[in-house]
């Protein structure tokens, strides 16, 4: 693959499955590498960094191999969703270049990654995979530098606030909704929607923090009591209300820990695999979300690499609903 961006290198994985017959198409043969001249819909963009984690040790920057190595169980078509994904052109638009050493000049590298993805892909659909969670900040303020005239909103699914305190030890997993709230992106905390917060791993000072600011916090304990489409449709509400386009985020850690083995910090407490992908859908079908990124997926935590395999659903649901929403074809649900 020929060089195409400054910060951004060819994949460093490129899978291909033989187990494909002529009535399926696997997942790893449907996404490939970009040649940088043909249009296409969905760019996906490999962030494998995870030197920005609160507990000192991750293998978050495994992630991105870890998923496109998942693809090659996956065809493309759902029987659930009852969609196939073919009609969508997605490439592989490869990783992000990271310095060894230098933190913020790798947050930096994020930002500028993703404006000049806009820049010479156009406007696309792009799916970040990273990587730990504070690489949601620069992403979104990317997408900010390309697309100056536009206000986002920010739906974000995560066990944890995010909003730590920037002066002790930030950016780090732990601050990228505070990063966003208080640096250069375009994003007010009345347009931010928590979903799925839950577990005895936040703080009331976090509470207040998001209270004061206008965030909305949706707990899992209240995803089960109303229920994922009541919920989404207030999500759905508060992001787009004055907005021009919605920015999702998934931390795998929103699971049940039961079905996110490889994440850091997950507990009984998350939520439900069924709500989330239907959320996906639904937020995928959305026609001001703009951008998506999944982190915090660790392989080095993962059992049979069950996380990673959620992961490649997650993208891949989101990606049905945004299929649905470019061919204009409605179904049930949220």
């Amino acid at each position: 693959m020929a060089e195409i961006f400054n910060h951004i290198a060819p994949p460093e994985l490129v899978r291909t499955s033989t187990r494909e017959d002529p009535h399926e198409k696997r997942v790893n043969n449907w996404i490939t590498p970009w040649n940088g001249k043909e249009p296409f819909d969905v760019a996906i963009l490999a962030v494998p960094f995870g030197r920005a984690c609160l507990n000192g040790s991750s293998g978050t920057a495994l992630a991105p191999n870890a998923i496109r190595q998942a693809f090659l169980t996956n065809t493309t078509y759902s029987p659930d969703f009852d969609v196939d994904l073919q009609p969508l052109r997605v490439r592989d638009v490869g990783d992000v270049r990271l310095h060894p050493t230098d933190i913020p000049r790798c947050h930096s590298n994020m930002k500028h990654a993703a404006a000049e993805l806009y820049e010479k892909a156009g406007e696309v659909l792009l799916v970040s995979l990273g990587g730990d969670h504070s690489i949601s900040c620069p992403l979104l303020e990317g997408y900010c530098i390309r697309h100056p005239e536009q206000k986002l909103g920010l739906i974000h699914f995560d066990a944890h606030n995010d909003v730590r305190d920037l002066e002790d030890g930030g950016p780090t997993n732990g601050t990228p909704i505070r990063g966003i709230l208080e640096g250069p992106a375009r994003v007010e905390g009345k347009n931010i929607v928590q979903v799925g917060i839950h577990g005895f791993m936040n703080s009331f000072y976090y509470k207040m923090y998001c209270r004061d600011r206008g965030i909305r916090v949706i707990t899992a304990r209240d995803i089960r009591k109303r229920k994922i489409q009541a919920v989404l449709e207030e999500a759905l509400s508060v992001g787009s209300e004055g907005t021009d386009g919605i920015y999702v985020s998934v931390d795998i850690d929103v699971l049940a820990l039961p079905y996110a083995f490889g994440a850091g910090a997950a507990s009984p407490e998350g939520v439900d695999p069924w709500d989330l992908l239907e959320a996906m859908f639904a937020l995928g079908r959305h026609p001001k979300v703009r951008a998506m990124d999944l982190v915090c997926i660790d392989p080095l935590r993962d059992f049979r690499d069950y996380t990673a395999r959620m992961g490649a659903s997650i993208i891949l649901t989101f990606l049905g609903g945004y299929l649905l929403r470019k061919i204009g074809r409605e179904v049930d649900g949220p």
